[in-house]
């Protein structure tokens, strides 16, 4: 971009002289042409990347002005003739910004690049049942790199709203993250603002997840069976026949809906019309999808390994109990990679939650379940679905909670790991009663 902008800077004052050598030919007693010189642009590499809501001050240091003009534009259209500009953009996008300083018959001139990011873009969400009898859920943010927690940020967001009782679930789709409660309000949001974009005040029974099938229709999973949600209007459909009991995961997986329910197993729904295709049995967490195709779940000492093709399951033996949490239903401690076939599992007691170990599993070795991939810090407990691995960057974050009771559930503490080494990478302690249930990534 520099050596660009040095280029056309130069052909701008070559030019310039040249109208200036015409110009002493026909009128010898006129003025020398003094080319205004952009000194510095103000902003490094005329480059940078900022958020909805920011904003920049453009001030280049300019010498060799005589008598100056200005002109500002945003993407071709003229905002300013001011020698400052102050770039408030209200959108995302990437955005050049023209400058360009006029004196006499000379002109020079400078492109900024700005790429404006939604103020949610660059992070990830921590989703909050929060502190049952004192106040609703809410979701938590944090931005890539930084080293604090940003707080309430749906009800910041969306000024006399709230969430339901105990939101225990959040998932991203189509750039919509959609916010299950156990009771109360089942709210959409828009992934880049959090702005609500539509609610269900209501669903017929205990909300427990959510899945996109297609854009427009989803599944939410309840204490009492998979309703079918129509995702522009949020209208609920009839509950499905094909599945009952209290319903955990959902996936969707070329030609299959995945259903985890505590009465009938994992049921193997046709995801055209949602009749059964195949019942494999009972599990208790799930569900999770390595890069090579195949759909995770767990029950006690066993993994489950599901061809979506096939339906054929392998079963792998686990050294220590995978707990699900069908009492006090949550997603679990089970997630994927999506750079190598691995699983993430965190290892809690019998309630499904509590615990300090993260076992990695690299699918085909059974070895590498003989020790901990990770173990969080001593007097620290794993809580709800505290255990997911980021795509964004390849790591693995976890959330928890100080070990005990009462006061000391007021004192969280997110940690990023290398998903690769296990390394820590990051620590960022912070404070309030939250009850994190699981991390969401855009």
């Amino acid at each position: 971009m520099r050596s660009i902008t040095r280029k056309f800077q130069l052909s701008l004052t070559v030019a310039a002289f040249a109208i200036a050598g015409l110009a002493s030919c026909s009128k010898t007693n006129d003025a020398d042409v003094v080319v205004p010189q952009i000194v510095s642009p103000g902003l490094k590499n005329g480059k940078d990347t900022i958020y909805v809501g920011d904003t920049r001050l453009l001030s280049p240091q300019l010498a060799d002005v005589k008598n100056p003009t200005f002109q500002w534009l945003v993407n071709g259209v003229q905002v300013s003739s001011d020698s400052l500009y102050t770039f408030k953009p209200t959108e995302r996008g990437d955005y050049t910004i023209s400058y360009k300083i006029i004196a006499g018959n000379a002109i020079s001139a400078y492109y900024y690049q700005i790429k404006v990011m939604g103020k949610f873009d660059n992070g990830f969400f921590l989703v909050n049942e929060g502190w049952f009898g004192h106040e609703p859920g809410d979701v938590n943010f944090y931005r890539n790199g930084e080293d604090s927690v940003y707080q309430y940020v749906f009800q910041r967001n969306n000024p006399g709203k709230t969430l339901g009782t105990t939101t225990d679930f959040g998932a991203m789709f189509n750039n919509r993250l959609y916010l299950v409660s156990k009771s109360g309000a089942f709210v959409v949001a828009d992934a880049s603002t959090m702005k609500e974009t539509g609610r269900i005040d209501q669903l017929p029974a205990t909300g427990n997840s959510f899945c996109g099938i297609t854009p427009g229709q989803g599944l939410v999973g309840t204490s009492d069976g998979v309703y079918p949600v129509n995702l522009q209007s949020l209208a609920l459909d009839s509950k499905l026949s094909s599945v009952t009991g209290q319903i955990g995961g959902i996936i969707k997986s070329g030609a299959y809906v995945l259903v985890m329910s505590q009465t009938d197993g994992i049921v193997v729904l046709n995801s055209s019309d949602f009749s059964v295709a195949k019942n494999l049995g009972a599990a208790d967490v799930g569900f999770a999808q390595t890069p090579d195709g195949r759909i995770w779940a767990a029950k006690g000492k066993s993994l489950f390994g599901i061809n979506p093709q096939t339906l054929a399951v392998d079963t792998v033996s686990v050294p220590f109990d995978v707990y699900g949490s069908w009492g006090a239903w949550n997603a679990g401690m089970l997630s994927a990679s999506t750079t190598e076939n691995a699983l993430f599992i965190g290892k809690t007691n019998m309630w499904g939650a509590g615990g300090r170990e993260i076992y990695k599993y690299a699918t085909g070795n059974p070895n590498s379940l003989q020790a901990p991939f990770i173990t969080i810090p001593a007097g620290r407990e794993l809580y709800g679905a505290a255990v997911r691995y980021n795509p964004g960057n390849n790591t693995v974050v976890v959330t928890d909670v100080k070990s005990g009771y009462g006061q000391n559930y007021a004192n969280n503490a997110l940690y990023i790991y290398d998903a690769g080494s296990g390394a820590l990478k990051k620590t960022v302690s912070y404070t309030g009663y939250f009850f994190p249930a699981i991390p969401v990534f855009n």
